[in-house]
Order: structure tokens, then sequence, then C-alpha cells
């Protein structure tokens, strides 16, 4: 039995044509990230001052989008079977548009938390065909399709960090209309692509993935967003409050450790191709959450050592995605899974946020810092443990296979 599942494509691809196609997935993932990215950023504007509403109210609003990414994933197979993945991409980002669109009239608060869980399941749902589709290829090189695909995750985000940043107070409630516009010009992208968009699989791929274990995969997406809650809202706070770090030096830090995430993640895959996803996953694991323990001594570190904390977060996270997108495309059914994954994300983000909000409510009980390295030691121990039996489970399946095909 080989070890690797046998593809074959429906027509002969040279490398350098395979390589365009990547590069034109990428752009087209990094597009798709762009219109929702762009909504957080004019919550005070657009959501809080428009409707009147508290902020604990912006955060659901921002909450329903993740609500709308997990229950989506049920409609991956009937789409699938329906449409084709270019089609299926067009409609969903025409969806999205429109429902963002909709956002911008004059719509109770009701419809508009409605709406916002419809763009949530639009946004996962493209982001799971295209992801699918760089799934297909040769399974030796996933990692150099997988590595520009997350780079492009994190720059079209910080993209639309950027563009919603700068339209946001003047456009307020508008700036719906632009995350539209980004939409449609992905719909029509998808539209025009010719055959870039078609699913190599065959079924004996498909089939060869039955024996692959899959749950590590959501195990590793749930993990690391989580994580990334605490680090993108519960850290920014802290290092604000207790480190005595000004707003814009802690902007400017987090920003650069984005950064260093998006520019790692394709050597990263390449990386992957070379050694395995596996001791990729393991090695950032353990750098990841080190740096990350490290930072509940922020009060009493330097500068210099804070901003060292910070570049080893983003070294450690540059080789989560890519190990992750991997290690999850080798069951071989595509869109169904990249979408399982991302709405394990989505959950692990609800989750993280969810929980660092609930032991902070335990500052009455401790100093204000304490509580923080309470947050800081209790998610890291935990996120080690989350991984530990997932890495465990896909290391024994490797040696398993091994064994049976005599290596």
């Amino acid at each position: 039995m080989p070890l690797r599942p046998r593809l074959t494509h429906v027509s002969q691809d040279t490398p350098l044509r395979l390589r365009y196609r990547t590069l034109a997935l990428s752009v087209l993932i990094g597009l798709a990230t762009m219109p929702d990215s762009m909504v957080p950023v004019a919550l005070k504007s657009a959501v809080v001052d428009r409707w009147g509403v508290t902020d604990a109210d912006a955060h659901w609003f921002t909450a329903m989008a993740l609500f709308g990414a997990v229950l989506s994933v049920f409609l991956l197979r009937p789409l699938e079977r329906r449409l084709s993945p270019a089609a299926t991409i067009a409609v969903a980002s025409v969806v999205n548009a429109a429902a963002l669109s909709t956002m911008a009239l004059d719509v109770p608060w009701s419809l508009a938390m409605g709406l916002r869980m419809v763009t949530g399941g639009m946004d996962m749902i493209t982001l799971a065909v295209l992801l699918g589709l760089l799934g297909s290829g040769d399974p030796t090189r996933s990692g150099r399709r997988y590595g520009p695909a997350s780079l492009a995750i994190m720059l079209g985000l910080a993209a639309g960090f950027v563009i919603g940043g700068i339209f946001a107070a003047k456009l307020a409630s508008a700036i719906f209309h632009v995350s539209a516009g980004f939409s449609l010009l992905l719909a029509v992208a998808a539209g025009c692509s010719g055959g870039l968009l078609r699913d190599e699989f065959t079924v004996e791929a498909k089939a060869a993935g039955k024996g692959v274990r899959f749950w590590p995969a959501l195990a590793f997406a749930f993990g690391d967003r989580a994580l990334s809650a605490v680090v993108s809202v519960t850290a920014t706070l802290y290092l604000i409050t207790q480190a005595g770090l000004e707003e814009r030096v802690v902007g400017s830090a987090l920003g650069m450790v984005l950064l260093v995430i998006a520019l790692g993640a394709w050597p990263a895959g390449v990386l992957a191709d070379r050694i395995g996803p596996l001791p990729v996953r393991i090695a950032s694991v353990v750098i990841y959450a080190g740096a990350f323990a490290s930072l509940a001594a922020a009060p009493w570190l330097s500068f210099g050592a804070i901003a060292i904390c910070l570049a080893m977060l983003g070294v450690g996270g540059a080789g989560l995605a890519p190990s992750m997108y991997v290690l999850g495309a080798r069951k071989g059914r595509g869109a169904l899974d990249m979408g399982s994954i991302h709405a394990a994300g989505s959950a692990g983000y609800l989750t993280g946020v969810l929980v660092a909000g609930a032991l902070l409510v335990l500052k009455t009980h401790f100093s204000e810092g304490g509580v923080y390295q309470v947050v800081f030691l209790s998610f890291a121990t935990g996120y080690l443990l989350l991984n530990l039996p997932a890495i465990a489970a896909l290391a024994g399946w490797r040696v398993r296979r091994s064994e049976l095909s005599g290596i």
C-alpha cells in the first residue's frame, strides 16, 4: 500500500503553470479575506454610533460572523454537488456583497445581526473552496501551495484593516459598500477564471485519504485561533494597562508580529515539504506557546525583552497555518476539509474571547495584574495540552502506515 495518495491531473500541467496557479489562487484568497476584515475597524462609527448600541453589542455583532462560519459548513457538500468551484465562489461572493450593501441601508439592528451571520458564512465558503483547490496537486509539494496561501491570508487581513481604518471615520456605514465592492470584484475574478478554479482530485486520490485522521487538524485550528484571540484582544489590553506601553507602540509591535507570521509562512510551507508538516507543527507550537507564556512577565521586563518575546511569537506562529493546512488536506475532500478547519477555528476564536473575558472577571480575587498572568499561563498550558494528543495521534498514524508499507 503506497504511503501517499496517487494523483492524476485532468491536463498535463507544467511545473511553471502550477506555480502560476498557486500564485493566482493565493491572490484570490487574499482578496477574499479583505471584505470581512474591514468591518471590525469600523465597529465604532458604522455600528455603535449608528444603531446606538453598546460596546458589548458590537462584540456580539462580530461574533455573529463566527456563528455564520460554523453553520455554513453544512452547505459545502450540497454546493459541491450542484456547482463548480468557480460558480460557488461567484455565488457566495455576490450573496456576501448583497448582505454587506444591505447593512449600509437603514435597517433595524436585528436584521443587521442576521446579515452579519450571512456574511460570515459566505466568507467561510469562499475561503474553503479556494483552499480546497490548493489541496489538488502533488502531495509532496503541498507546503509550497499552502505557504503562499497562508501569506496571502495574513496580507489580505492586514490590507482590510488598513483600508477600513482609513475610510471608517469618513464613510461610517458606507464602509459596508466598500467591502461589498471587493466581494463583487472576487465574484468577477472567479467568473473570468477559466480553468483555473477546477478540482483536480480524482476518485482514487480521495479514496486514498480515507484512512487519514482528520480530527487533529480541527484541534489545531481550534487551539490556534483561540490563542490568537487572546493575543489580539487580551494581550493588547495587558501590554497597555500593565506593561505601561503606549497604544501606538503596542499597535506597531503587534503589527510586526503579524508581518513576521506572514513573511515566514511561505518558508515554513517549503520546510514542511522537506522535513514533513508534523515536525514543523511541533516546533511552531513549542515556540508559540513559550513566547506567549513569557508575556506574563511583561510588567517586569524591559521593552527589548518584550520585543524579543513578540518576535518569537511571530516566528512560532509562522509555521502553524501551513502545517495545519497540509495535514488537513491529506483527507482529500477539498472544500469540506478546509471549511471544517475554518469552522473549528471560528469556534476557537469565539471560545478564546469568551473564556478570557470570563477569567478577567476574577480580578476581584486577584490583583488586576495577577489575573492577566492567570489568563496567559492558563491559555499557554491549555494550548499545549490540546496540541499534545493531536500530535501524538498523527505521529502514531505515521508509524503504523510506515510499518504497513515496509518502510
